[in-house]
């Protein structure tokens, strides 16, 4: 099994890169955000609703291992802990995992992405204020791990799937 993980911090543009090359490759994507929203009406707690969409997402790669399938997972694996956590899982279980780092190094552009999410935000958009987001986090800038592609969404959309693509070795037969 193939798995694709687009991870990094909220609004750098993991959900975009991920349809393009699900569209591109037509492989189905597993997105955190649409399990965790369908949680919001059985639980108001948030840790209760992201610790049992993680598990649902490990339990949908757990079910496909033994396929020769592709998967994308948008997820951000924003912590150390929780990315350290999934690589192991992985190679434990011989998937290969091929991660991406989705940044975007125009704070300007980043913050249109929340004023925009702020209109009208889904459940699992808890911080939907920049500067909010900036304080919570602290370190604004994830730095990729070794043999991980980084991809600044600031770059043109074209541009960033063909370096997904050239870097997952992908040709369309």
């Amino acid at each position: 099994m193939l798995l694709i993980l687009f991870r990094g911090r909220p609004g750098t543009g993991k959900t975009t890169m991920s349809n393009l090359l699900s569209s591109k490759m037509e492989v189905p994507i597993i997105r955190k955000d649409d399990i965790y929203d369908q949680l919001v009406s059985l639980s108001s707690n948030h840790d209760l609703r992201n610790k049992a969409t993680f598990d649902i997402i490990y339990s949908i790669i757990a079910s496909n291992i033994h396929s020769s399938s592709t998967l994308i997972v948008d997820c951000p694996f924003q912590f150390e802990e929780d990315i350290t956590s999934f690589r192991v899982w992985c190679r434990d279980r011989q998937v290969r995992l091929k991660t991406i780092l989705v940044t975007c190094s125009d704070e300007h552009i980043w913050s249109e992405r929340f004023k925009e999410r702020a209109k009208n935000p889904a459940p699992n958009q808890l911080i939907t204020d920049f500067e909010v987001f900036k304080k919570r986090y602290k370190i604004m800038q994830l730095q990729p791990d070794e043999d991980e592609l980084l991809i600044d969404t600031i770059g043109p959309q074209d541009q960033n799937i063909k370096a997904v693509l050239d870097f997952l070795n992908f040709t369309k037969v």
